[in-house]
């Protein structure tokens, strides 16, 4: 019996040692990542855009999650969100400029679990599972990561069962009319520039696929209208880039990284291949 004690003691006294450190290691881990995703802003934060004013600005280049994994499930690559991110950065923007920041995290309500971060992957399903994960939870978070979010919502953490995150290309467009419909917004979409410019001034945020072979890509490349007037056309570019080399590149005018214009007439360059459009719906009197 007093044998049997000693073994029941020392198996009860491993387990608070395992356990314990294990819930130390836990909560180490944690505090680890959400100081690696609440420090400084990186390449990301506010812009001053001619004739609109501050503006938000995602780059999917970010150094805090350019190197992120950014893959559905079912596949075995690993490309990373600064290599494919641009559809969700660029929407991430339009929708940032139509929402209040109070009420960007509505796409919460809609995720088959809680959008979280980590070091490795934009989503759970691609994590390595070597670290704890960054539940996102304030507004500031939604703010802060809202591409990351429409990535993971685009891989398929949605209760919409829409998956665009392509295996061997980029990310379809399928995932937008859902984010739309969650923030009450309607999408549509033209191949019209002159469509694209009034659809801006009805107070509609406008991203942009640009075709490759263009000013802006040599593949394919989603941006951001940001703005216009009489002579040029404002765009936020989520691959942020000091120097473009790209056919037609010097069409562009570099304000700052990530904020470039081109004249109205030289448009065409860019190959502008199909606008899409955001806008409030409005209730009818």
């Amino acid at each position: 019996m007093r044998d049997f004690l000693k073994r029941i003691t020392l198996l009860l006294a491993c387990c608070v040692f395992m356990f314990g450190n294990a819930h130390v290691s836990f909560a180490d881990n944690l505090t680890l990542m959400e100081a690696f995703f609440t420090r400084q802003e990186g390449y990301s934060g506010w812009v001053s855009v001619p004739g609109k004013g501050e503006m938000r600005y995602y780059a999917q280049n970010d150094p805090l999650w350019g190197a992120l994994a950014y893959e559905k499930a079912d596949t075995d690559s690993r490309r990373p969100f600064r290599d494919s991110g641009c559809c969700p950065s660029a929407a991430a923007m339009a929708v940032a400029a139509l929402i209040p920041e109070a009420d960007l995290s509505d796409i919460s309500n809609y995720a088959r679990r809680p959008y979280s971060l980590c070091s490795c992957s934009v989503n759970k399903d691609r994590c390595n599972r070597r670290h704890s994960r960054y539940i996102l939870s304030s507004d500031r978070d939604f703010s802060r990561f809202l591409p990351l979010v429409f990535g993971d919502f685009a891989t398929g953490n949605n209760t919409y069962g829409v998956y665009s995150r392509a295996v061997s290309a980029g990310t379809g467009t399928g995932f937008l009319y859902p984010i739309a419909e969650i923030y009450g917004l309607k999408l549509t979409f033209t191949a019209r520039y002159s469509d694209a410019l009034e659809a801006m001034d009805r107070g509609a945020a406008v991203a942009a696929l640009a075709g490759k072979g263009g000013a802006f890509t040599d593949t394919g490349h989603y941006v951001f209208l940001a703005n216009y007037d009489e002579d040029r056309l404002y765009v936020l570019d989520p691959l942020l880039r000091e120097v473009y080399k790209t056919n037609y590149s010097s069409k562009l005018e570099l304000i700052q990284p990530g904020l470039v214009s081109i004249l109205h007439d030289q448009v065409s360059f860019a190959r502008f291949n199909n606008f899409l459009i955001f806008e409030k719906i409005t209730e009818n009197p």
